[in-house]
């Protein structure tokens, strides 16, 4: 008997190897499956971003200055010098924009866009309500996404604070929207990888506010559910140093 206990005794602990050979085969082939996985959904998602974007090292939309120089005002007390700027579509999909109407006598002006003149997001100290964003881990590259534009009623008025100076309070102007557009005005579409080129002038960026320009996708409207929209932000760090 004591023979035949240990002949089962190596058998039950054979069995038990197997076993845990098995287990541990499986484990590490749904570990392989599993990163096999996450390496495919990454290629998923990147190959994705470039068959969005033309060019992968560049925004899907972003202004670039063309040049700085003289400009015929447009509307009283404009400064007589302005910016070139272009506004260019780096994605698949047609986007569409307000511009001026083209004209062709060339002493109404330089061609202009609709934009926003918005207050930069205030220094520290300054009096504010709602400027913190927070992200889980792995999104701080997000994050810069929503600090701008500033449509905090509190940040905006604490941006406005600190717009004042030894002579008094330095007026933001208005931007060539909500009834200050300086001319006629129409819709314009920007095709995959074309390009608007346009002026403002100087005043619309300041080391305290910034221009936006909205845009939306040129796509069929279909239904009652509302088309989203964005705005292409540019600002006074981003003219040559020497203006």
């Amino acid at each position: 008997m004591g023979s035949e206990a240990r002949v089962y005794e190596r058998m039950a602990f054979a069995t038990m190897r197997i076993l845990i050979n098995k287990r541990v085969a499986l484990l590490s082939t749904c570990i392989a499956l599993s990163l096999l996985g996450t390496k495919f959904a990454g290629a998923q998602e990147a190959d994705t971003i470039v068959d969005f974007v033309l060019n992968p090292s560049k925004p899907y939309v972003y202004l670039v200055v063309d040049h700085v120089g003289p400009r015929k005002p447009l509307r009283n007390g404009e400064p007589d010098k302005g910016m070139w700027l272009r506004l260019v579509n780096n994605c698949r999909l047609p986007l569409v924009i307000i511009a001026s109407k083209p004209s062709a006598n060339a002493a109404e002006g330089e061609p202009w866009v609709q934009d926003e003149v918005v207050p930069n997001k205030p220094s520290p100290g300054v009096d504010s309500q709602g400027a913190g964003v927070g992200y889980e881990p792995g999104q701080e590259s997000l994050a810069e996404i929503f600090l701008h534009p500033n449509d905090d009623e509190a940040e905006v008025r604490g941006a406005e604070k600190s717009a004042k100076s030894s002579r008094g309070l330095i007026e933001r102007p208005h931007g060539y929207n909500d009834g200050y557009q300086p001319g006629p005005q129409v819709l314009k579409v920007i095709p995959p990888g074309g390009e608007i080129l346009f002026s403002l002038p100087i005043n619309h960026v300041s080391k305290t506010w910034h221009v936006e320009v909205p845009f939306r996708f040129a796509l069929k409207q279909e239904g009652t559910i509302r088309q989203p929209y964005s705005h292409v932000a540019f600002f006074r760090g981003d003219l040559p140093e020497s203006h």
